[in-house]
């Protein structure tokens, strides 16, 4: 399971209420949405690998990572695919060569900044604020195309990990420009001082108790 990162936004109710979908739900696809085609069901692993090959997509960044994969791609037979899965592999290279992602997944990963859509979500459009959890960090991306789309408004966030006092800070966006930022340090980076700080506006993003994770 992921670490979940709670991110909270404070905007014009324009802002918050382009942030929904025709259900009225916090939607990234409203926000920014995926520009190529992958009505499929799921993506197969095979498909990709085969697109990634073609496309010449870089190994891990990980040794033992990137040793598996170029093994694997070695070894790699198209032949081998199912008629289903090399309907998928060409369409993955469709959608690269339209606009340089293989599929949603791949675009949510680079652009959004998380693999997964908003969850557990909440709005006040006439308060101007919004709430919702993402896998692993807050997307960014995401709400940078937000900000494009309003130049002349800012748009203030708030996100914490639930490990508390890592991953976490504040930050504004105008006309898809960060211009303030305030952004805890790695953990094993911060001062005594500075976890204290840090583990204090998380729990406040949060809305925790920070009698629950003494010690």
């Amino acid at each position: 399971m992921p670490n979940w990162v709670t991110n909270k936004i404070s905007a014009s109710p324009a802002v918050i209420t382009a942030m929904l979908n025709s259900d009225g739900r916090i939607d990234f696809n409203t926000m920014a949405p995926f520009p190529g085609d992958d009505n499929w069901d799921g993506i197969s692993m095979a498909a990709e690998e085969a697109a990634q090959i073609v496309i010449g997509a870089p190994l891990s960044d990980h040794p033992l990572l990137a040793s598996l994969e170029a093994s694997n791609r070695s070894k790699f037979d198209i032949k081998k695919l199912s008629e289903e899965c090399f309907e998928q592999f060409v369409g993955m290279l469709r959608n690269h060569r339209k606009c340089g992602y293989l599929h949603s997944m791949d675009f949510a990963r680079k652009v959004w900044g998380t693999k997964w859509n908003a969850c557990e979500p909440s709005h006040d459009v006439d308060q101007g604020t919004a709430t919702f959890d993402t896998a692993w960090s807050c997307p960014e991306g995401v709400l940078v195309e937000l900000s494009k789309r309003f130049p002349d408004e800012s748009i203030a966030v708030e996100f914490a990990d639930e490990d508390i006092g890592s991953n976490c800070g504040s930050f504004t966006l105008k006309n898809g420009v960060t211009i303030t930022s305030d952004i805890a340090p790695a953990w094993r980076n911060q001062t005594e001082e500075m976890r204290a700080k840090w583990k204090a506006f998380a729990h406040a993003v949060n809305g925790t108790d920070p009698a629950d994770y003494e010690d």
